[in-house]
């Protein structure tokens, strides 16, 4: 029996739904990314959602359901292949178990199903099979009804939790889908999770405009893509661990949005309007380093960081490249400013806070060579993409990266 089989071979771990998220409803019209920059200079970033606990969570914090509400997620043109269950990941190892290993050049085959020999295909999700779900009490069921693979979530989700996360699996059934899918929608934050809440009832848009993400707020939730000019209300969220002030003052007191609101209508007519907030937004401290959100030269910069800080982060390791580049998705900037620094005189780069190159490097292409160097330049890492160090023009204004205290460094 196809539940027996799937209960004794390889699955993938399941845990229990947590919130990770603190959601704040900011009651103003703006299109997707006026909303975006909003929420990453006041809070974290456009509202995330890893799970129905969250949805749930989430849908409370709206008080005037007069429009739809952005949340964080948007059209990328990268295709992935995610897990149903928020908690599990796609890997290579999966892929290595695919019963065709081409790739699908137009991604028509977006949902995955599974045969009698353990080897899962992607096909049209609109074709109707038989299907396993997953429950709460790591159990496996096998539904003998035919149905898409969008009915069969939902089937799995109304009845049990969601469809089954299996590594390999034997049945007696043919071709039965299971929780594997391929979409190019992507989280404002950059984070991998695979939870989605679309209402298939919507019509697809026929043009590839609708890019971003609206929480229908008379339809339960669900959700649906709409073109980002649109001006609607949006979803800010903060990571339930940050020690930024405005998550925990916002959520308790609602007029904390309208005061949020006013200074920011009174800051768009000064000179200062990319910067929201007088203070910068600090973003998860628990390790060390902080991004600040606000655009200085490299010269204003290193001394923020000293004055408030201890420096600018100098990067020696592979582990706190990783760490400072995952400060670096939050920046509202293209590149962050670094404590790297090229000497015109001795025609090196170093880092200012032990005044040495240093032997670990990341170096985009081009810009670690010492010919026809210019004077005045100092080191940005991307802020997104391979995250590697640039040269750029110190009187740049830019986000920062600084180091909070000496220790583990």
């Amino acid at each position: 029996m196809l539940f027996i089989l799937l209960a004794i071979l390889g699955i993938l771990p399941f845990t229990s739904s947590r919130i990770s998220h603190q959601y704040h409803f900011i009651n103003i019209r703006k299109n997707w990314t006026e909303a975006q920059r909003f929420c990453r200079e006041m809070y974290t970033d456009l509202a995330t959602v890893n799970n129905e606990d969250e949805m749930k969570i989430l849908l409370k914090n709206i008080t005037d359901v007069s429009y739809d509400v952005y949340i964080g997620l948007y059209r990328s043109e990268v295709f992935k292949w995610h897990w149903t269950l928020s908690d599990s990941f796609y890997n290579e190892e999966i892929f290595k178990n695919k019963k065709n290993k081409c790739t699908d050049i137009n991604n028509n085959g977006g949902c995955a199903a599974m045969d009698n020999d353990w080897k899962w295909f992607n096909d049209s999700c609109d074709l109707q099979r038989q299907f396993v779900c997953f429950n709460a009490n790591e159990k496996y069921i096998l539904i003998d009804k035919n149905k898409s693979w969008m009915e069969a979530q939902e089937y799995c989700r109304t009845f049990h939790t969601d469809l089954a996360n299996t590594r390999n699996c034997s049945s007696g059934a043919n071709d039965v889908w299971i929780g594997l899918f391929k979409d190019a929608w992507s989280w404002s934050d950059q984070s991998d999770y695979s939870f989605r809440f679309w209402d298939f009832s919507q019509p697809k848009p026929i043009n590839r405009q609708h890019n971003c993400t609206v929480l229908m707020v008379n339809q339960t939730g669900k959700w649906n893509n709409i073109q980002c000019n649109i001006t609607l209300p949006f979803i800010c969220h903060s990571d339930l661990k940050s020690t930024t002030a405005p998550a925990t003052t916002a959520r308790q007191n609602p007029n904390t949005s309208l005061k949020l609101t006013t200074q920011y209508r009174l800051l768009q007519n000064t000179t200062e309007a990319e910067n929201i907030s007088s203070q910068p937004t600090k973003i998860n401290t628990t390790d060390n380093l902080i991004l600040v959100r606000k655009n200085l030269t490299w010269t204003e910069a290193a001394s923020y960081c000293k004055k408030h800080h201890v420096d600018l982060v100098s990067i020696h390791s592979e582990e706190l490249q990783n760490r400072t580049a995952r400060k670096a998705l939050q920046a509202s900037t293209s590149h962050v400013w670094l404590g790297l620094r090229y000497t015109c005189k001795f025609d090196f780069w170093f880092w200012i806070k032990n005044r040495e190159a240093g032997c670990y490097q990341n170096w985009a292409s081009g810009h670690e060579t010492h010919e026809n160097k210019e004077c005045g330049l100092s080191g940005a890492m991307e802020s997104t993409g391979g995250h590697r160090w640039v040269g750029r023009p110190e009187s740049e204004r830019l986000n920062f990266v600084c180091q909070m205290c000496v220790d583990g460094f």
